[in-house]
């Protein structure tokens, strides 16, 4: 067996305590409206799902391609029924449906799509990162529905899954090597373009990356001039995270082992505290409340990922969908290749 890759899973690590701090802080009664709050929102969102994806990449296989994605099918059905009836049961149901996955279960349909992509990558790598960057470019142009069948994300979104499945390994590697002072100034470069992007108040949709260019009142150059610069974003953002991570089996390393149920199950604890952490502003709108606002969402933040990430609750989420998906694949049949025929010798005359 391979030694896990401690640096890798910091990285998961810190990148799923992103994704709940995210998404509590949305919650705050004045969320992406807030300077502080949307300063942060504007950095996380920047970089965290893309680094999250090139992630996947880098362990993504084409071995037992049909019980992996068998995998994620079987976790978007469950959950999906999971998240309906927790939103009916606080009073918020959205609209059920089989071809749009419910808010945060985008990624399980779109791991599926990019799982396909794996043997071509791996037979065609340079070419298909090019391909991948060109789609993910172009897909801004095309009128769709993000919340169908997790298409736009997808293809935005490739490239990233791409670059990690062909460079990912090498990169998680190298950056750790450069000097101290080297990891920490790109860190420190790797902030500016966030903060520029804030400072032009660049609308929230273009760092969900769901939408259409016309959706979101850009020409197609335009559009593809600001995929571009957020593709760069995200990426000197990821080279810094992987300069920054420690190489260790930390609660980091252990948070990012068991990413999956935490990015699965933290989303019903958010639903159930939204009102309360809705009410924080409620009283007055000040810097103190502001500051302790934010405080209270990233404590709850680690507290959600530490009770979800339990190996109990880890275990149910991850092992029976797996099992399941070991059991049905099991289930078809398999072609035999025909055995070697033995010729007769032939004897020269």
């Amino acid at each position: 067996m391979n030694a896990r890759d401690h640096r890798l899973d910091a990285a998961k690590g810190v990148l799923i305590l992103l994704v709940v701090f995210g998404h509590l802080l949305e919650d705050l009664s004045n969320g992406w409206e807030d300077g502080a709050v949307r300063l942060l929102l504007t950095v996380i969102y920047a970089f965290h799902m893309p680094a999250f994806v090139l992630l996947a990449g880098v362990t993504a296989k084409a071995k037992r391609m049909t019980e992996r994605i068998l995998t994620f099918v079987i976790l978007l059905v469950v959950f999906q029924c999971v998240y309906f009836a927790a939103e009916r049961y606080v009073g918020y149901p959205f609209d059920w449906s089989w071809v749009e996955p419910h808010w945060i279960l985008w990624f399980l349909l779109a791991m599926v799509w990019w799982t396909l992509t794996v043997p071509i990558v791996e037979r065609l790598p340079r070419i298909t990162l090019a391909v991948s960057i060109a789609v993910g470019l172009a897909a801004g142009l095309l009128l769709v529905d993000d919340d169908q069948f997790s298409l736009m994300r997808g293809l935005v979104y490739w490239p990233f899954f791409v670059l990690g499945k062909v460079y990912g390994a090498r990169m998680i590697a190298a950056v750790p090597r450069l000097p101290r002072l080297s990891r920490w100034a790109i860190g420190a470069v790797a902030l500016v373009p966030p903060v520029l992007l804030f400072s032009v108040d660049l609308g929230r949709q273009w760092l969900y990356s769901s939408r259409s260019y016309d959706h979101l009142d850009a020409t197609g150059l335009e559009g593809l001039l600001i995929r571009a610069a957020l593709y760069a974003t995200a990426l000197l953002l990821t080279v810094a995270l992987f300069g920054l991570v420690p190489d260790s089996a930390g609660i980091l390393a252990q948070l990012g082992e068991r990413s999956l149920s935490i990015f699965l199950l933290h989303g019903l604890v958010v639903i159930g505290l939204s009102p309360a952490i809705s009410a924080i502003f409620e009283s007055g709108y000040d810097r103190p409340v502001q500051i302790a606002g934010i405080a209270v969402c990233a404590f709850l933040a680690g507290a959600i990922a530490l009770v979800v990430s339990r190996r109990p609750l880890h275990w149910l989420v991850a092992t029976p969908p797996k099992r399941a998906a070991t059991f049905l694949t099991s289930l078809v049949p398999t072609r035999k290749q025909p055995p070697l025929s033995r010729e007769p010798a032939r004897h020269g005359v």
